[in-house]
């Protein structure tokens, strides 16, 4: 028994009261007393009456009389029976299908001035197509056109995947000539599943693009799976696909440990949701309607899945804005302008990570994250054969950070194969290898961790000198 209830029976054994359900019995078994007026006494103050008290007490304990309780729940069960529950009386929409199968579809247009955050949903129809396949890697996007594009996101039963489980709403933003719209195709039960997917093939096959948040690892594979069940063909593959959680990631994962929808548009778009409920208990919100035929619970559940799809759009406009500005500029973090210049590291843009990482660098001056910036650039340097400017680079790496070798190897390199300069190449050598032992043997923590290949390239290095000058090895220690 827990502590609550031994105090509740304790209070009302100290009060003589009873529960309401004890009440109402014992008052069935007995005509109702006729109403009199209570005598006044003259020793002391009006004693309570017993149904009084017992009311008191439950007000103050916040609950509710057994016969209370038996009426809200007769009247849940009229407004039930009634339809006034139904999730078309509580959400709106309308019913599309037939008498087979049949879901509610529930549409909304939203102003393109409409305001996610700080963006308003008219910012993704600038979005520049160059900055969207950058973005995401993916040169085939080079032709991403916002106009005719589809925002989808899925609710469904759980995250395992698999046969047995669906999506139970279906969500696509689309934008028209005037406006953001946003139509919600909701299963009322199973078998409304078939007309739900003719529904969502339909507006799939009208579009060029799909944007999505982890679509391509969860929500395509998914209906691409209910699609193959009902016996319905599956284009969704055919056609461009944004999964804006790689381009969180490539932005943002550095500065922001959590790159889920929800955290990005908290700390990206300045969202706020009001009324929201956790993702975690979507699932659990749409069984409990199947049971209880009950969907105001679902109200949330609606509001969560029109947040993430607008978070979509937003955040789309809101990349390519950031991107538009001038070397990284529109990033206002130093980790996130650091990430831009990664990005183009990656695709081999070197010219623009000479761009991007000198604007870096004249930026940050003091920042840790300088020594990546710097090891990006002279690779760069290398690349783009720009031999002067890559043993700057190089020569101020290793003066702000002596500990990181790859300065000292890669101007090795240099002086020992371009410059033909084996005195400068062995000294280089030496300088590194010394900074080490002054350091106790703590190695370098960032691109080059073993100190071995300087070993040999100095060996290498002293054995021609001996060649040149007719000294061994141990002569030129």
């Amino acid at each position: 028994m827990s502590d609550v209830k031994k105090k509740l029976d304790s209070l009302m054994k100290q009060h003589q009261l009873q529960t309401g359900a004890e009440w109402e019995r014992v008052r069935a078994e007995r005509p109702a007393p006729e109403r009199r007026a209570a005598p006044i006494s003259s020793e002391g103050p009006e004693e309570t009456p017993q149904p009084q008290r017992l009311r008191e007490l439950l007000d103050r304990l916040a609950m509710i009389p057994a016969s209370e309780s038996y009426r809200r729940r007769e009247e849940e069960e009229l407004r039930r029976e009634s339809g006034a529950l139904d999730v078309q009386q509580v959400i709106g929409g309308e019913i599309i299908g037939d008498d087979d199968s049949a879901f509610l579809l529930l549409r909304r247009d939203y102003p393109i001035e409409h305001r996610q955050g700080k963006v308003a949903l008219g910012t993704a129809l600038e979005t520049a197509s160059h900055h969207i396949a950058f973005s995401a890697c993916d040169p085939s996007l080079g032709d991403f056109d916002p106009r005719k594009t589809l925002f989808v996101d899925t609710e469904t039963i759980g995250l395992s995947g698999g046969t047995g489980t669906i999506a139970f709403l279906v969500g696509m933003g689309y934008f028209t000539e005037s406006a953001f719209r946003l139509d919600q195709c909701f299963l009322r039960d199973y078998d409304d599943e078939a007309a739900m997917l003719r529904c969502v093939a339909e507006l799939v096959g009208r579009h060029e693009a799909l944007v999505s948040y982890n679509g391509k690892s969860f929500d395509l594979p998914l209906l691409r799976t209910r699609f193959i069940q009902n016996r319905i063909p599956f284009r969704a593959d055919a056609i461009l696909h944004l999964d804006l959680v790689h381009v969180a990631r490539r932005f943002w994962k550095r500065r922001l440990a959590d790159c889920s929808l929800g955290n990005i548009e908290r700390e990206i778009l300045g969202v706020q949701r009001q009324g929201d409920v956790p993702s975690f208990l979507i699932p659990q919100l749409w069984f409990e309607y199947l049971r209880s035929r009950d969907a105001r619970p679902l109200e949330g559940v609606f509001y969560h899945h029109r947040m993430d799809i607008l978070s979509l759009a937003a955040l789309t406009g809101w990349v390519s804005q950031c991107l538009e500005a001038p070397a990284g500029d529109g990033f206002h973090y130093q980790e996130d302008r650091l990430s831009v210049v990664r990005v183009y590291f990656q695709q081999r843009r070197y010219q623009e990570v000479l761009e991007h990482g000198e604007r870096f660098l004249e930026l940050e001056a003091a920042s840790p994250l300088r020594q990546e910036c710097l090891e990006m650039l002279g690779l760069a340097c290398k690349r783009l054969h720009a031999w002067e400017k890559m043993e700057r680079v190089w020569e101020q790496l290793a003066a702000e950070f002596p500990r990181t070798l790859i300065a000292y190897l890669e101007l090795a390199k240099h002086y020992e194969h371009r410059c033909r300069d084996l005195l400068r190449a062995e000294a280089v050598c030496r300088r590194a290898l010394e900074h080490l032992q002054e350091e106790s043997g703590v190695r370098a923590v960032y691109s080059l961790q073993d100190p071995e290949p300087l070993h040999r390239r100095l060996d290498r290095i002293r054995r021609k000198l001996g060649k040149v000058t007719g000294l061994s090895g141990e002569d030129l220690l």
